[in-house]
């Protein structure tokens, strides 16, 4: 049994007996009944070799890291991210991570979310005391003297992913991508030909991605576009997960 619906920014929320977050308006959960945060750990910092990458980063040439998201959701990923960057990147270098939400939680409702995760410590509650959705606007936060950038575009994906483009917001391009919208049965637009090919042009020799789903139609999406993509073990219940690198010229 789940508690009525309780109103976020775009839709209705519900929130399981477990404390895990459903959206209304796909019919989804937002992690795992599990552990979100060990499935969040497991998905996107393993899947895409964060710690490792990271730790190798030349404290003598700095530079920016730069992940992008499809799909902020209650903010996990980011959080652990930021939590694996702080304990493995040199000082030096900035870790820049670019997210894309068209249907943002209120301010309460990720902090209710990311307030299941003591594992997080300040982290979580850092980020739910400055978050504030913006509907149609791109948004920066900054934390850890600046090391660390959040940028979210509140716009549709395909939409998202053409401002990131046209207004540089990534001028790095990706490292790596968080594949992390909701299931693709659920959420289809999140996993279009158009977001694939938009994933390509964002990306450079050795960029990683990483996600849940094992969609057939994801896979060969990917791999139309570039990306070498395998599957791998996943986290609890769930046996595979895809995890990937974009190779253009093979």
């Amino acid at each position: 049994m789940m508690d009525s619906p309780v109103g976020s920014l775009s839709g209705a929320l519900r929130w399981g007996d477990n404390g895990v977050p459903y959206s209304v308006e796909f019919n989804d959960q937002y992690f795992c009944q599990d552990n979100g945060y060990d499935e969040a750990v497991h998905v996107c910092c393993r899947g895409n070799s964060l710690q490792e990458r990271f730790s190798a980063l030349d404290p003598s040439c700095p530079g920016t890291f730069t992940i992008i998201e499809t799909g902020f959701g209650t903010g996990l990923d980011f959080c652990c991210a930021r939590q694996v960057w702080e304990q493995s990147a040199p000082p030096s270098w900035k870790l820049h991570f670019v997210s894309l939400e068209l249907y943002p939680l209120g301010k309460d409702d990720m902090a209710r979310a990311l307030g299941l995760w003591p594992a997080l410590g300040d982290i979580g509650h850092e980020l739910a005391g400055c978050y504030e959705p913006s509907p149609g606007r791109v948004r920066d936060w900054y934390f850890k003297d600046r090391q660390v950038r959040l940028t979210i575009v509140f716009d549709d994906v395909v939409a998202a992913l053409a401002r990131i483009t046209a207004d540089n917001i990534a001028p790095q391009r990706a490292d790596a991508w968080f594949l992390d919208g909701f299931a693709p049965s659920k959420n289809p637009a999140m996993w279009s030909e158009q977001v694939f090919e938009a994933m390509a042009a964002l990306s450079k020799p050795g960029t990683t991605l990483s996600t849940f789903t094992v969609a057939g139609f994801v896979r060969r999406g990917l791999e139309a576009r570039g990306f070498e993509v395998r599957k791998i073990p996943a986290h609890g219940k769930k046996n595979q997960m895809l995890t990937g690198k974009f190779n253009p010229e093979k």
